[in-house]
């Protein structure tokens, strides 16, 4: 049975994925560029230097990764405050697992300064006994390093975690560490990406709704 909950940030909890597009695509249309869907889809869950390193090599931009990051995160960071939005039915999700007395983690490839605003920003900043970003760790995901952070902070075994995501390589990462992962999909890519998840649904209100269900999956024990 799981005895806690990590959550994915970004299209998750927040929607914030229509931000980071917009910032990228401001970033790329200063050198020509064009981001385009197929591209978007393959930084989606990545770190945002591991997006900046795949978008300067895909385009070949006269910027390093660390600069093209800079750039998109002036943009993004300024936006964030008035125009991030939570997504559709994390605040009664929420409600219901503190009422149970989970413990709840974040384990996000946003990195600190971001995902501190994010918190803030959508009212939830004090609500979670764990904060793992991925500028804490020496790889991001598909690696586990993320998750297993996390689980350190909750002080719990990643097998008795469950995991919400929302990216392949977040599923990728969370099942890696050991954790059972649920995915509700980002709805640009197709349900055939998340074969991997031990279970899909389709928003944080389905999983509110199968949450005794979901609370008793877990991992068996690795000999």
């Amino acid at each position: 049975m799981a005895t806690a909950v990590i959550f994915d940030l970004d299209g998750l909890m927040a929607d914030s994925e229509p931000l980071a597009e917009w910032a990228w695509a401001q970033v790329l249309a200063r050198y020509g560029c064009q981001l385009d869907d197929e591209t978007l889809q393959e930084i989606l869950g990545l770190r945002v230097i591991d997006s900046a390193a795949h978008l300067c090599r895909r385009y070949q931009l006269p910027l390093t990764p660390e600069e093209a990051a800079a750039e998109r995160d002036r943009l993004f960071l300024a936006a964030v405050p008035a125009q991030l939005s939570a997504c559709l039915g994390l605040y009664p999700l929420l409600d219901d697992l503190e009422t149970r007395g989970v413990p709840l983690g974040v384990a996000t490839s946003g990195h600190q300064q971001y995902v501190s605003l994010a918190l803030r920003t959508l009212g939830v900043a004090g609500r979670f006994q764990a904060i793992a970003t991925g500028d804490q760790v020496a790889r991001g995901k598909p690696a586990p390093d993320i998750y297993l952070l996390a689980a350190r902070q909750l002080d719990i075994p990643p097998n008795d975690c469950l995991a919400l995501e929302d990216a392949p390589l977040g599923v990728a990462a969370a099942q890696a560490a050991g954790m059972t992962c649920i995915a509700v999909p980002n709805p640009r890519l197709p349900p055939t990406k998340f074969s991997r998840a031990d279970r899909v649904l389709t928003s944080l209100q389905e999983v509110h709704t199968a949450l005794d269900d979901l609370l008793t999956m877990s991992k068996p024990e690795e000999i």
